[in-house]
């Protein structure tokens, strides 16, 4: 695949239309392509960006739509790629979806748009990204803004919103850190983080993606038969790691391994001794 430099033209095109439901259309309070999503809240909003890691996110937050599910439809040059459906899980809402360009044959000039929809029929903007040969990352003016004072009432601030079912995720990313598919549980985690906005859901994840991390780099150990490495890395991780974590059960397959390891290479010099001349 050609590597591109991605530069984005960030067009607005906010169309705001009646539908042919009883549910009323919510407001859109921001939207930006980004890089990365820190405490719910995109650390850019994107002019220009390079490709380097091969994915784009594209954040909304809106008010008024609690209940509805809100449709992110990425097209490509005006063919559409994937629709991705999103719940909205309280009156305020902010989630965001992700594209990975790993396969794709693009092209400089090719362009990637978002549509951001309701499942009610409810256009609420596009947002377009023009691909060029090279370019350099910029900040455009902050992707977020305060969302308005709610009418009628207002919640109790200590009101957290309610946990949400991810029982199923977690099977999931279980499954991918048990084959050491640490970049595939990496993306899972995201998404899993993208379907809850209460904080100790968002902060158990924020540390299974710490804990992932850490996994990763013993792998890499492994791989390279860094073995005092490793042990001294799984140490750590066996004492920092809840066995509650779905990296626990992967850590102790890998504790496995390294006893089998280092059973060879303290066996290897008595082979080799035994078969000399």
């Amino acid at each position: 695949m050609r590597i591109c430099i991605v530069t984005g033209l960030l067009i607005p095109a906010l169309a705001f239309a009646e539908t042919a439901t009883n549910n009323p259309c919510p407001t859109l309070v921001s939207a930006a392509f980004t890089t990365d999503v820190e405490n719910r809240e995109p650390v850019s909003s994107l002019a220009t960006a390079p490709l380097s890691a091969n994915e784009l996110l594209f954040f909304t937050a809106i008010q008024g739509g609690n209940g509805q599910q809100l449709h992110h439809t990425w097209s490509y040059n005006g063919d559409a790629i994937v629709d991705v459906t999103l719940a909205v899980g309280s009156d305020y809402w902010r989630t965001w979806s992700s594209k990975t360009f790993a396969g794709l044959d693009l092209a400089v000039g090719g362009q990637w748009q978002v549509q951001v929809s309701t499942q009610s029929g409810c256009q609420l903007g596009t947002w377009t990204l023009t691909l060029s040969e090279d370019g350099a990352a910029s900040q455009m003016a902050p992707a977020h803004a305060t969302p308005p004072a709610p009418s009628g009432h207002a919640e109790p601030e200590s009101a957290d919103p309610s946990p949400v079912d991810l029982s199923k995720h977690y099977d999931v990313i279980r499954q991918l850190l048990d084959l050491g598919d640490t970049r595939a549980a990496k993306v899972a985690i995201r998404r899993a983080r993208q379907l809850t906005d209460n904080p100790q859901q968002q902060n158990a994840l924020d540390s299974l993606a710490t804990n992932n991390e850490a996994f990763a780099q013993l792998e890499r150990m492994i791989r390279q038969r860094d073995i005092h490495g490793a042990r001294e890395l799984m140490q750590t991780l066996e004492i920092s790691i809840s066995p509650d974590s779905p990296v626990y059960p992967a850590l102790q397959s890998r504790q496995r391994l390294l006893e089998r390891l280092e059973g060879d290479d303290r066996n290897e010099p008595i082979f080799q001794s035994a078969s000399s001349p």
